[in-house]
């Protein structure tokens, strides 16, 4: 089975973003316990999508003569947004489940504790935990990176669709 261009593209990215977010947590952000690794691994995730979707649409074009339908454009963005996303949402839970084990109740303790400093009551401070809890998710990440894609497919469809030059037909 002959894989596409898009979904290479979507593993590549994914290893890339897999190796920049363990990166930055051992060594420029020094430490798991700093949610600017989040930061980073967003900002990485979002260029990542950007360049891929809109290369994968654009070859996608080129195989086809020059000229592509808005729904394989969409098709092609969203299928390499799919194993994107797979692979961050895999990468998310094991980096949770055994790399930073204990980085997720830090961050829960840090945000408990400014909220109490603040005053806030605590029923508000247990919805609001279960809340930030949720964001380190791997279904969270999976269905944010899908919807960011799924975005910037329907922009990249609609800046390269092309259609393919009608010849009237005539019966003489």
């Amino acid at each position: 089975m002959k894989l596409s261009l898009n979904v290479k593209l979507g593993i590549v990215a994914g290893i890339l973003n897999c190796i920049a977010w363990y990166i930055f947590s051992k060594t420029v952000i020094n430490g798991y316990y700093n949610i600017a690794v989040d930061q980073y691994r967003y900002y990485v995730t979002l260029l990542l999508l950007l360049l891929g979707i809109f290369i994968s649409v654009y070859y996608e074009r080129k195989k086809l003569g020059g000229y592509i339908h808005f729904k394989e454009g969409l098709k092609t963005g969203f299928l390499y947004t799919l194993v994107l996303a797979l692979f961050l949402g895999v990468f998310n839970f094991l980096y949770y489940k055994f790399i930073a084990v204990d980085a997720v109740e830090h961050f829960l303790n840090d945000a408990r504790n400014t909220m109490k400093e603040g005053k806030v009551k605590d029923e508000d401070i247990g919805k609001s935990l279960a809340v930030l809890k949720d964001y380190f998710g791997s279904f969270r990440m999976f269905m944010s990176t899908v919807i960011m894609g799924v975005i910037l497919s329907l922009l990249s469809a609609a800046i390269f669709r092309r259609k393919n030059p009608v010849i009237p037909f005539s019966e003489n």
